[in-house]
């Protein structure tokens, strides 16, 4: 073997080995209010991750003590929504739960494409109507639980498919 054909060789074979390393799991839930235990971070991960697959939304949760600069919880879920990125570019199919059980407030804050489908007022609903009634029981768990059940139930169903623009 020529030492040409062997840099090349030991090339490709460094770009095959580096290139299937396995995926990093994907971060959905960050729990700065810590009031969620490992185990249901877990299953709130494994239920966004399962409905990513599924149909490619995203979705994510952040449990806050507070809203950091922004005086209110939609200006903090916009914020944070556009920081992390949510949903697949051109999509715009994402989904951004925030929790603040200190403030006593939640929100559900969509992207452009997912807005179509889960509107202002069917986010509110559900959190209305699913979600608050446990947070005011001390379940932030069960509340955050029914509420994301509520939500990927809603999108899973065909005609409410998001489409690209």
């Amino acid at each position: 073997m020529s030492r040409t054909t062997f840099i090349i060789f030991t090339l490709l074979s460094a770009f095959v080995f580096c290139s299937q390393r396995p995926a990093q799991p994907a971060v959905r839930v960050f729990d700065y209010e810590h009031v969620l235990d490992s185990s249901q971070i877990k299953q709130l991960t494994e239920l966004y991750l399962n409905h990513e697959k599924k149909t490619t939304n995203q979705i994510a949760l952040i449990t806050t003590p507070d809203f950091g600069n922004d005086s209110t919880i939609e200006a903090y879920s916009r914020r944070m929504f556009n920081l992390m990125g949510i949903g697949v570019k051109d999509i715009n199919n994402g989904v951004l739960i925030v929790y603040s059980g200190t403030n006593r407030q939640g929100r559900i804050s969509t992207g452009y494409g997912t807005e179509k489908v889960l509107t202002y007022e069917i986010a509110q609903n559900i959190i209305d109507s699913i979600m608050i009634p446990q947070f005011k029981n001390g379940k932030a768990f069960l509340g955050i639980w029914n509420g994301s059940k509520a939500i990927i139930e809603f999108l899973e169903r065909p005609e409410n498919k998001i489409k690209s623009p």
